[in-house]
């Protein structure tokens, strides 16, 4: 990830701080004397009973379920999907609100990301895991403030050091 972000410049950091997210947050932002807020809002989903665990260890039947519906398919104990959905929303309409013109980093996880694919895409939620989405991979999302509802594009999704790696030498 530090690859992924060293050629960009940030004016400000929003992190989960959830420690897998705020760790690499408070490096880069001690590093490049870059402003952090952290926010809730920026969490991954609550999974409930599924909570630490890896997606080995879960009931693969559930698991799909979840995967392909999960509006409808909240695991034991955890957020529902349109809570989370509704909770990422308010994480982007603050970020859009408060940032206007900047240029923000915001780490995050995956789910988060899925989620603003439906939100910005309109990609449905049962096509929300069809997206691959690797640990330390760099999406960024363009917004257009000039337009009445801040026109969003995707500029690029899933961008790793091995691609940029690759990109390299080729």
């Amino acid at each position: 990830m530090q690859l992924a972000i060293t050629n960009h410049h940030w004016d400000h950091i929003i992190s989960s701080p959830l420690i897998r997210c705020l760790a690499f947050a408070q490096q880069t932002s001690k590093q490049k004397e870059i402003p952090l807020t952290t926010s809730n809002n920026w969490q991954e989903m609550h999974f409930g009973d599924w909570e630490g665990k890896t997606a080995d260890q879960i009931n693969q039947q559930d698991l799909m379920q979840f995967y392909q519906d999960p509006v409808n398919n909240t695991p034991a104990n955890a957020e529902a999907f349109s809570s989370f959905l509704a909770r990422v929303n308010l994480a982007w309409s603050n970020l859009i609100n408060t940032y206007h013109g900047k240029h923000i980093l915001v780490i995050t996880h995956a789910g988060v990301i899925r989620t603003l694919f439906k939100l910005h895409l309109d990609l449905p939620a049962n096509k929300l895991f069809n997206l691959k989405i690797d640990h330390a991979s760099l999406t960024r999302f363009q917004c257009f403030h000039d337009t009445p509802k801040h026109f969003i594009q995707l500029e690029f999704h899933n961008l790793t050091q091995s691609h940029l790696y690759s990109e390299t030498i080729k």
